[in-house]
């Protein structure tokens, strides 16, 4: 049953440990609330238990969203590179494919060495 769809056995005990995460980020900040997360983390491991969150992972976004930076550059033009390259690859397969007709062209693309 995942965290999601169980149902809290003592939602005044939850909150009091959410206001407490609160409180600790509000007054010591995230370097604070991260250590204690990973202490706490360290600890259900170490007890055998399996932790029921990852605390960083490779695909979790780890900036807040007003904390992002904007987008430098044209992203219009950026697309519009991105899709010249991807033509320019495949004129270049279609050019290879009639001297060299024996090559697939996956393999073409990789001898080019040109990313898709």
């Amino acid at each position: 049953m995942s965290l999601e769809t169980r149902e809290d056995l003592d939602p005044i005990e939850t909150t009091e440990w959410i206001d407490s995460l609160e409180s600790v980020l509000d007054r010591e900040g995230e370097d604070r609330a991260r250590y204690l997360m990973t202490r706490l983390a360290d600890r259900l491991r170490r007890d055998g238990m399996k932790v029921p969150f990852s605390v960083t992972t490779p695909h979790r976004n780890t900036i807040p969203v007003h904390r992002e930076a904007p987008m430098p550059g044209d992203l219009f033009m950026e697309r519009r590179i991105r899709s010249l390259i991807r033509y320019n690859a495949i004129a270049q397969v279609i050019r290879n494919n009639r001297a060299k007709p024996g090559l697939r062209p996956h393999c073409q693309l990789y001898v080019l060495g040109n990313p898709v």
